[in-house]
């Protein structure tokens, strides 16, 4: 009967591939929503050399691309809400979606706020200048704001009362921000003191606490593939 059973999951279970660059990136909430639903999917991490041959074939020349039983997708955040609903961390009414999904924006602000300092080539200085307006002016009201809103919940969870994919997001921004690896602030004097900034934000730091320490999370960073690219 187990064997039935056992083989009976596996012809429903959804075939589910996500393609994306070999490193963290857009890609990685993805990644975590997929691994914390406790869904076996292809991890399809790319180089440059692949991209070239693939990028004609997506929809938009970009990626990530999410594959769910034939059904395929980009944008990163409509992946991220899809896989989320797939899995039950949308929450369960509208409403608990709509705030997890309002978590989301705000956590994608931070994201798209950090990720251009990645790339800085200009004059000496110019990186160092915009990681410390990051930093020390708008980083702060970020985290009050966030700080705000979970308190607000109920102090443990974003939505729902349990863990959603708005959880996930912020993890994944605050992991960025105290990745010792992170790009964005190599060389640059001062950033030490993002490694703990969150001493100062006691409920998100819990919550970043548990929801590193969720099973499939916690395996799944401790063994992921090292960034094809340092620091991203």
């Amino acid at each position: 009967k187990l064997i039935l059973l056992d083989s009976l999951l596996q012809e429903m279970a959804p075939t589910v591939k996500l393609t994306y660059f070999g490193v963290l990136g857009k890609g990685e909430l993805i990644r975590l929503i997929l691994h914390a639903g406790k869904v076996e999917f292809e991890d399809n991490r790319i180089g440059r050399e692949d991209w070239a041959n693939l990028k004609p074939s997506t929809p938009f020349g970009q990626l990530p691309i999410l594959t769910w039983d034939g059904v395929e997708l980009a944008q990163s955040s409509t992946i991220a809400r899809y896989a989320a609903k797939k899995t039950g961390l949308a929450g369960s009414t509208e409403e608990e979606f709509a705030q997890a999904d309002m978590i989301l924006e705000h956590a994608q602000d931070f994201i798209k706020e950090l990720l251009p300092i990645r790339f800085v080539m200009g004059e000496p200085g110019e990186k160092e200048g915009k990681a410390q307006t990051l930093l020390q002016t708008w980083l702060p009201k970020w985290l009050d704001m966030t700080e705000k809103v979970l308190r607000e919940r109920g102090g443990v969870w974003f939505a729902a009362n349990k863990l959603t994919y708005a959880d996930l997001a912020v993890y994944q921004a605050l992991y960025f921000l105290t990745w010792n690896e992170e790009r964005a602030f190599k060389d640059v004097s001062g950033s030490e003191e993002r490694f703990t900034i969150l001493d100062n934000y006691p409920l998100m730091k819990k919550n970043f606490e548990n929801v590193s320490n969720i099973p499939e999370i916690k395996q799944y960073v401790e063994s992921r593939p090292a960034p094809l690219m340092p620091g991203m």
